[in-house]
Parts: structure tokens; sequence; C-alpha cells
């Protein structure tokens, strides 16, 4: 894209932990932003005062920081470290071999501030969580959100223009490095390069994919299907596979990659998780795009992948409502901020369907339908109407 962006939320984050007991381990998709936020925060530190010589930054990407195993990792990083308190940032630290053993020996045994990033969810294994016992601080970072996708990609303001930039945004796509301004052939040609660079750096070394056919067509299909409840058992009937646990096997290495997103269902009457159906939303539109292509008659269901995004970016924990056997959309939680969300397009015929999922709700927390209908109305029955602009820009 050019232009760099401050990815001010996860600093923030990060500023708060920084020097306290634990191992800031960053995660997301591939080419989110996550090398991008670490030498922004090392920016903030030296900004801070800290001098270069106590910041110790690896790639293990480049080949001069090939290790064999964990043990040449350790000498190497101690070398570095010395008796001082150093910040210590690793960058695609799982491409060693158990490298959380070395990680957990510097944490204990040395003076410093550790800061991992990784772009498989092995990053946070069982393994990890158990070496270190609860002593990590976890951030999960997303691909640009609309309003900084706004700051690379300047509006004039005026609703007709911000429409457009949605637009472009839900169809490139909201990686850091998609160019806006390049050939549509170049941008889809460079997703579909990163789709397969994940497949093949994220998934494939810690997993025996034994069908590549079969990992393509579930995820064309997931993506096709973003919204729609559904189960490994229906997605193997749908595409004529006799093995679901494949496809449940798939759908789990496609989820640790961060290509997808798995949301549960929540009995909001029982006030319990239920076990059977989820929803599935892509992490990045734009791949979808690439993918499967773009139809305006997905747009509701496009926009319902933005919104979960988006309260992911803010840090609730999202869950598909469900009461009396009807399903809402979204049940958002943060701590004890619990608010309800419906997603429609537009409200033209179906504002009934809309408020009956919310009504049958009957607590007190906010309950909002988000459309892209220009004229909302206050609501009724507590029930807020917000147009999605408004939604995705709005102060949080």
């Amino acid at each position: 894209m050019g232009k760099q962006i401050l990815r001010t939320k996860y600093l923030e984050r990060l500023r708060k932990v920084k020097d306290n007991d634990t191992v800031k381990v960053i995660t997301g998709i591939r080419r989110c932003g996550k090398t991008t936020l670490m030498t922004q925060f090392m920016d903030l530190l030296r900004a801070e005062g800290v001098p270069d010589e106590d910041i110790v930054y690896m790639n293990f990407e480049l080949l001069e920081n090939e290790f064999r195993s964990y043990r040449e990792l350790h000498e190497e990083i101690i070398k570095r470290l010395g008796k001082k308190h150093k910040y210590l940032f690793l960058d695609e630290v799982q491409i060693i071999p158990e490298w959380e053993k070395a990680v957990n020996s510097i944490r204990a045994g040395y003076d410093c501030d550790i800061y991992i990033t990784g772009s498989n969810a092995y990053l946070l294994s069982s393994e990890l969580a158990t070496l270190l016992s609860g002593r990590t601080f976890d951030i999960y970072v997303l691909p640009l959100s609309f309003k900084e996708f706004l700051e690379v990609n300047p509006s004039d303001g005026t609703y007709s223009d911000l429409e457009h930039r949605y637009d472009q945004y839900v169809r490139m796509g909201s990686m850091p490095m998609i160019n806006t301004n390049i050939d549509q052939t170049i941008i889809r040609e460079t997703l579909l390069g990163l789709i397969s660079r994940i497949i093949t750096n994220d998934i494939a070394p810690r997993s025996e994919i034994r069908d590549m056919n079969a990992m393509n067509r579930i995820l064309k299909f997931m993506f096709d299907n973003i919204g729609n409840l559904t189960n490994p058992t229906s997605i193997a009937r749908e595409l004529s596979m006799s093995n679901h646990k494949l496809v449940s096997s798939y759908l789990s290495l496609l989820e640790r990659a961060y290509l997808l997103s798995a949301v549960p269902r929540y009995d909001i009457a029982g006030k319990k998780l239920l076990k059977t159906n989820e929803k599935y939303y892509c992490t990045d539109t734009g791949m979808r795009t690439a993918l499967i292509g773009y139809e305006r008659k997905n747009v509701g269901r496009v926009l319902e992948n933005v919104v979960f995004l988006e309260l992911v970016r803010r840090g609730y924990d999202v869950t598909t409502g469900e009461i009396n056997g009807k399903e809402g959309d979204f049940v958002a939680v943060k701590g004890s901020d619990v608010r309800y969300y419906q997603v429609a397009w537009t409200l033209a015929g179906t504002s009934e369907r809309e408020y009956g999922s919310l009504k049958r709700i009957k607590d007190n927390h906010p309950k909002t339908i988000i459309t892209a209908d220009r004229n909302v109305s206050d609501g009724e029955d507590g029930i807020r109407e917000q147009n999605y602009l408004d939604f995705l820009l709005e102060e949080w």
C-alpha cells in the first residue's frame, strides 16, 4: 500500500504489558502486519529512551537466523542478551523446532522482556501453555480495519465516497500490502499466492495433508458459505466426500492458519454453548473475492463477516445467538459488557424478522441492528438501528 499506518490499538495493548512477567505472543494470519507491529513497538521503546543495544530482534525467515535446534537458538540468544535488561523480539519463531524450550529457559533465567510472533495457532499449543504455565499475554492481530483502510485510502467524507471505499475494502481486502491503485488482476494473483503460501508454509509443515485438492475444495466451499450454519458432515455431503472426519481435520488446519474463524452457537435463554453446527467467517474478504469472485447478491453475508471481524478486533468474544430455536447473528461479550447484533443489508421487507430475533431476548443488554440503509430510526423496544458505516467508523 505504500503508506504505513500506526496500529495504535495493538500498540496500546503492548504498552500496557511492557516489562511484566509474561511472554507477549503476537499471532495472526500471514502478512497481516505482525512484523510491522513489532517494528513499531521497537520504535516506541526507542522514543521512550531505550538504547538500540538493549533491543534484540531476530527474524527467523532470514537465513542468518536459521537454527537446527532449540539449543542452538538458546545459545545465540544468550550471546546477545548479556546481563543488562533487554527487550527480546523473536519474529516467526515457530520455524525453529521446539522453540518453546528456548523461550521458557530465557524467560526463567535472564532479565529480558520477550515478544514473539507467529502465523499459526500452533504457537499457542498446549506444549507452550504447559511450559509457560499461564505466563503469556496473547494479542491476535487482524488485517486492517475499515478505519485503518481509510488512513491509507482517504475518503472525501461524502457518503457516496465512503460507500465506494467500503466496496474496495471488501473486494480487495484488508491485507496491509494490497495497493488499491494497481490492476485488479495483480491484486487477485497476489492474494491467491498468499493463500497458497499459507497452506504450504503454515499448514503443511505441521500436518499431513493427504489430499490437497480436498483442502482447496473445502476452503472454497467455506468462503462461499460464510455466515451459514454448518458442520463437517453436511460439508462432506455437499462436496460428495465420504470422510467427514477428514473435513473436520482440514477445517481445524484452516482455522489454525487463521484463514477461517469458527463461531459456535450460544443458547441465550439457557446460557450455554451448543455442540452442533457453527458459522464460519473468513479473515480477509479480499482473499474470498480472489478465490470465488464477488457477487452483489452476497453483500449482506459479506457485511456480516465484516461486522464479526470488527467485533473481534474490539476485543469481544463472539458467538452466534439462538433463543427458543430461532437464530440470531451475534452475541458479543467482553467482561460484563454484553451486546446483541443483527446484520441486514436492508431492513426493507425484513424488519419484522430482524427485530423479532432481538425482541425474544428479555434482558437489558444493548441490542443493535446494523444495516446499509441510510435512514435509520431509533428503533423500537430498546433496539437500535445503526448504519454500517457509522458502526465501522465509531470510536471504541
